[in-house]
């Protein structure tokens, strides 16, 4: 986790008079979402609202998980940084033990068992051969080891602090499943629903598949009274999670605005060529590393297997989240290739094991030194103008908190992770309708356009503030200054902000 936090170290020491680090190297745009979310937390909501949407809300109960560490860092945009970082290396290091602890129910020896957090914390697929054959990505997409923290374990680590903490509660709920403690699995299990849904829904597939394949392994043997504890564990373990994953279905159905969302809200499964490419490797060393497992713990061996089985299946059902549906499937194929590496294939295991070792690295390292390159070079969007940065902060002393802001959507993904407003666009999911406003906006910064249709923009989104800097220069030839409902009231070299007097 300290590795990890090396490139952002680098890019907060590359910051100067001009330019200021906005606290993220991957997932740009998500990340300042994560900030805005933190911004809603230190200002006392419990109930979240889409902070890029304009539109009147009521405020639901998602992404407790930013507001808490909102209220714990206070609204400073650096302050809400380091603690976002913190939270990444606490529960990153939460999700490796919680790695641990899963490796170890399946692999006896120690040494195994570090291989295998290894395997779990830098193991990829061939996603760095595609990417260095097919910069622009192929089959319509890139690989899914640069895309898909849900697929591989360094993403998270790199990046997501509220999936490492999901993701360990949820390796958790497994071991507590597999134990027969119904209630800690359940209430682990409700954990991660409070930060991420979805998951939840992978492990009651899991559970079911799992169940399955039990009742059929054991049907001969007897042993339907285990059985049946299982089953009960299962029901406990669904009748705690499910409350939350019902509230939010319902909301995401009965909020015409979260409703938008849901529906923008699209990850679909790219290719299964990119799945192979990912997991072809880990598949075929894992193939007989699941023999090894059934002569040694036939339970276990369906649990892994059944999970894995599951997978192809899970990743095109027919909802927008597809690609979340991988959720934790890095750890049974870990527990897999690492029996097919030292126990299945442990007479070639002295030139196998660097060499399928050294084929999943790459793309992490890649990953790494790619974040680190860019952390010494300051520019967009990784970086933000400083006089950019000083329009916000005459926003966040003057705006009243919840006003709206028009601005390019570069400029808008930014503006509400640094003031108390709400961009009219500037995220692909959380601008509710982006795809009417962005052609709006992009008519509202041309000098041809009529006043009647600027006003129009103005009143729909109920628009107070108007920002003019470089990317809406870059939109059109409309000068502000112009319009007789445009007061001029801050100005920082390139970046103006402008109040709507009606």
């Amino acid at each position: 986790m300290a590795l990890t936090t090396v490139p952002y170290l680098v890019a907060a020491a590359s910051q100067n008079s001009n330019w200021r680090f906005g606290g993220f190297l991957l997932a740009v745009e998500d990340g300042n979402t994560y900030i805005a979310k933190m911004g809603e937390g230190a200002r006392g909501a419990w109930l979240f609202t889409l902070p890029y949407s304009t539109e009147p809300q009521r405020g639901v109960l998602v992404y407790s998980f930013y507001l808490l560490l909102g209220r714990l860092a206070g609204p400073n945009h650096d302050a809400q940084v380091i603690v976002y970082h913190t939270a990444r290396m606490a529960f990153g290091a939460g999700l490796l033990l919680a790695s641990y602890l899963f490796l170890a129910e399946f692999l006896p020896r120690v040494w195994q068992r570090r291989l295998g957090l290894t395997l779990v914390a830098i193991g990829g697929g061939l996603g760095w051969l595609v990417a260095i054959l097919f910069p622009a990505g192929l089959l319509g997409s890139l690989p899914v080891d640069l895309i898909s923290p849900e697929a591989f374990s360094y993403l998270v680590l790199f990046g997501f602090p509220h999936l490492a903490a999901a993701r360990a509660l949820f390796l958790l709920a497994v071991l507590a499943f597999w134990r027969g403690r119904a209630v800690l699995a359940g209430l682990a299990l409700m954990g991660v629903s409070l930060i991420q849904p979805v998951p939840v829904l992978v492990m009651w597939a899991v559970v079911g598949v799992y169940l399955a394949l039990s009742w059929w392994w054991r049907r001969g043997r007897g042993a339907r009274t285990a059985w049946y504890c299982e089953l009960r564990t299962a029901i406990v373990l669904v009748a705690l999670s499910a409350p939350f994953v019902l509230y939010t279905t319902y909301v995401l159905s009965a909020d015409p605005v979260m409703r938008q969302w849901s529906a923008q809200n699209q990850l679909p499964s790219p290719s299964p060529i990119h799945y192979l490419l990912a997991y072809g490797l880990w598949l075929v060393v894992a193939v007989p590393g699941w023999r090894v497992l059934w002569h040694r713990q036939p339970r276990l061996a369906l649990l892994a297997g059944g999970w894995v089985a599951a997978v192809p299946v899970l990743l095109y059902i027919p909802v927008s989240v597809q690609r979340r549906l991988i959720e934790g499937v890095q750890l049974p194929l870990v527990v897999l290739v690492v029996l097919g590496l030292t126990v299945a294939a442990r007479r070639q295991r002295r030139w196998l094991l660097p060499v399928v070792v050294g084929l999943m690295a790459p793309t992490a390292a890649l990953l790494w030194l790619g974040a680190f390159l860019a952390a010494g070079t300051p520019q967009e969007p990784i970086f933000h103008p400083a006089d950019e940065v000083a329009a916000f902060a005459w926003l966040r002393q003057n705006a009243t908190p919840g006003q709206a802001v028009l601005s390019a959507y570069q400029t808008g993904n930014v503006l509400p992770a640094y003031a108390p407003v709400v961009a009219y666009i500037g995220h692909g999911s959380e601008t509710a309708f982006i795809a009417s406003k962005l052609p709006r906006v992009t008519t509202f910064y041309r000098a041809a356009t009529s006043e009647a249709e600027r006003l129009s923009l103005l009143d729909d989104g109920r628009i107070a503030y108007v920002l003019f800097g470089p990317h809406e220069r870059a939109l059109g030839d409309f000068d502000p200054s112009t319009a007789p409902y445009l007061k001029l009231r801050d100005q920082n070299g390139d970046y103006a902000v402008y109040e709507v007097v009606r």
